[in-house]
């Protein structure tokens, strides 16, 4: 299950922030650069480890900001796309699972195991574009806190956890 979060905010006059609006519109593809904070039987993973990442976000309505927007996270076997809910506060929030292989009795499951993971992302900065406030830049948190064996051999399977910052691309002027 996943769990998307998105605060929006706004720079006032004089650089001041204001209180976190719904207005920013979340669109757009942003690079996003991680930090593993817990990997846990994560083959190839290991706490501190750097990575980047692509995630694009597009509204799912005509104009404005959207009750609805989705995002198609890039990894390193693949993306996964999950639909983001407006929610009270201002923030969206979803969930969402991704596969990935896993060896059994000599045989490779590409679906071996399901991974179920959690996202909050929180606008940080925010530009004017044509006319419309839109979010240039974002800070994120990924969670996986178990996987699903879907496989008929016994295996112990990890999980993992990782933060992440990001800029709009390519970035307004």
């Amino acid at each position: 299950m996943i769990l998307f979060t998105v605060a929006f905010t706004w720079a006032a006059a004089g650089g001041a922030e204001a209180q976190p609006s719904p207005r920013a519109s979340l669109q757009g593809t942003f690079t996003m650069t991680g930090v593993v904070t817990v990997a846990h039987h994560v083959p190839g993973e290991q706490v501190g480890q750097q990575v980047t990442r692509t995630w694009t976000f597009a509204p799912l309505c005509p104009t404005g900001p959207c009750t609805t927007v989705q995002v198609v996270r890039t990894r390193i076997n693949g993306s996964d796309t999950v639909a983001l809910q407006l929610r009270p506060g201002g923030f969206y929030a979803g969930r969402g699972i991704f596969y990935l292989p896993l060896g059994c009795a000599g045989r490779r499951y590409p679906h071996g195991q399901q991974v179920p993971f959690k996202l909050t992302v929180r606008v940080t900065a925010t530009a004017v574009v044509n006319g419309t406030l839109v979010a240039t830049s974002i800070a994120a948190t990924y969670r996986n806190r178990t996987r699903k064996n879907l496989t008929p051999c016994v295996a112990v399977l990890g999980h993992d956890a990782a933060t992440y910052s990001g800029t709009l691309q390519p970035s307004p002027a």
